[in-house]
């Protein structure tokens, strides 16, 4: 009986040391995560203030000079002028997009359904896939990690839709209650065999995947992904919003 004893209480320190591991882990990795958001936004806020206010500059002075050009009817420097100008617009449109996906402003000033919406939007712009979008939060903000979370997700799940599944519609919707809230990211591409990709995840040659099952770990959450061939892919993501990391900041 003394072994016994002395053997669970042996057993009870190890489970609580293991315990107080992961919590240490989830903390570190929690930081971790914090720090690559704040990189993102820094360099948003640099892409954006720096070099987009540079071609901003750059667009004016090139237009005018192309209306000097324009008046003096030299036509040669108005048509080279013209490539110039279409090339800097165009390089001030990548720009300012890059910016956005980096840290959309949108995410901290207006909220998820916000972001989400533009991220649909422009996606459906830049490559022809059609996105559906509809959420249950009516604008109602989560707490700030949550809706980074939450938008990271997407953004990772519908740029797996644009490469790899020839989609041609694609569909994000979000289910609240007051406890649970359900992310749901769905197509109509070619699908793909689980097992395989499960495969894949476990040699880690799918940072993807995996990495959005390792983000919602971090706050309790649990990523599914349901897929055959020829029937689409089903990427659902189900949080818990029953503690201080994932309540709606008062």
């Amino acid at each position: 009986m003394r072994q016994v004893q002395e053997l669970t209480a042996d057993n009870q320190r190890l489970l609580q040391s293991v315990v107080r591991s992961e919590k240490r882990f989830r903390t570190l990795a929690k930081s971790v995560w914090h720090v690559q958001e704040e990189e993102r936004r820094r360099l948003a806020r640099d892409l954006h203030d720096g070099i987009g206010q540079t071609l901003t500059a750059l667009v004016n002075q090139l237009q005018r000079i192309y209306d000097d050009a324009l008046g003096v009817g030299n036509l040669g420097l108005k048509h080279r002028l013209d490539g110039a100008l279409d090339i800097t617009r165009s390089a001030l449109h990548d720009t300012r997009e890059l910016s956005r996906l980096l840290r959309p402003t949108l995410l901290d000033d207006l909220g998820l359904d916000a972001a989400l919406a533009w991220l649909a939007r422009t996606l459906s712009e830049r490559t022809g896939l059609v996105i559906a979008f509809h959420s249950e939060l009516d604008e109602q903000r989560l707490h700030p990690d949550v809706e980074t979370l939450l938008f990271r997700i997407t953004q990772e799940a519908l740029t797996n839709v644009i490469r790899h599944s020839a989609a041609r519609t694609a569909r994000v919707q979000i289910r609240h209650t007051p406890m649970l809230l359900i992310l749901r990211v769905e197509d109509d591409g070619h699908g793909f065999d689980t097992a395989k990709v499960a495969h894949a995840e476990r040699s880690a040659s799918s940072s993807g995947l995996r990495g959005m099952r390792d983000r919602a770990e971090l706050f309790g959450g649990r990523v599914e992904i349901r897929s055959a061939p020829a029937q689409g892919t089903v990427v659902q993501l189900t949080l818990t919003l029953d503690g201080p990391d994932t309540d709606a900041p008062t």
